[in-house]
């Protein structure tokens, strides 16, 4: 009766993951100026792996970091907040608590043959020494491009960075400045494209998700390709309308 509910066994190997979400929220935003993938980072993970359980670690007293637990629990409910709540040590906890659950799960789950860590901090290389030279495991590391130290890269079974070279987000953006470019050069009708008229626009033409163009054009926005500004109507009401900066486009490598 209760066999229904036993995990099916796929012949993968067992894999535990523990994510550092504010490198790969911070650094993604920092060093690319877009937000993480964390479907299609689970989905890569479950391809190879049987995985038993995937672990955020965050402060989410960050108001930025905290708009991203419904997302984080589209994969995983297993999150742990990591805020120092004392007033006289402002240290910042995550990658302490972080050790002390990998240290945890090594002893207390020994079936577990690959730990996988999302972090590109240094202080992992020790744990991570530890469990492949005298566990046996394998621990392969995910982190941001730009944001992995050399010594957790070289103590780790295998490393893999994002975004990768080629970023997803590209033909979206190319898309976009496409349909403005369109939009923009008709000389016998004015027009005036808005932020979500625009991603309207391109979803439906190219058959992609609304999240997915919007998300898009807020990169391109951030690095400046694009900028809102406000046109008066006749009836005397404001609309914010893009505008784009083509220069910028190409300097960026988004237009040619």
């Amino acid at each position: 009766m209760f066999g229904f509910f036993k995990k099916k066994k796929t012949g993968k190997p067992k894999a535990i993951a523990f994510v550092d979400y504010e490198h790969w929220f911070i650094s993604l935003d920092k060093l690319h100026h877009t937000r993480p993938d964390i479907k299609a980072w689970r989905n890569e993970l479950a391809a190879e792996y049987e995985l038993q359980e995937i672990i955020f670690f965050a402060d989410f007293s960050n108001p930025t970091i905290r708009l991203e637990i419904p997302r984080i629990r589209e994969v995983s409910s297993y999150i742990i907040e990591t805020q120092n709540t004392a007033t006289n040590h402002k240290k910042d906890f995550t990658d302490f608590i972080m050790l002390d659950h990998i240290y945890q799960k090594a002893i207390t789950l020994p079936e577990i043959e690959t730990f996988i860590l999302f972090s590109g901090d240094g202080h992992f290389s020790s744990v991570t020494n530890y469990l492949v030279s005298r566990l046996g495991k394998r621990v392969g590391v995910y982190a941001v491009r730009g944001g992995l130290s050399t010594q957790l890269k070289n103590t780790a079974s295998w490393s893999r960075l994002l975004p990768k070279n080629e970023d997803p987000q590209c033909e979206i953006h190319r898309l976009i400045l496409a349909s403005l470019r369109t939009l923009l050069d008709n000389k016998q009708k004015k027009s005036y494209p808005t932020f979500w008229g625009t991603v309207e626009a391109v979803a439906r033409a190219n058959h992609l998700k609304r999240p997915e163009v919007a998300d898009a054009l807020r990169v391109l926005m951030t690095k400046g390709c694009i900028s809102q500004g406000e046109v008066k109507m006749n009836d005397g009401k404001r609309i914010k309308i893009l505008q784009v900066d083509w220069k910028t486009c190409k300097i960026c490598g988004v237009w040619e």
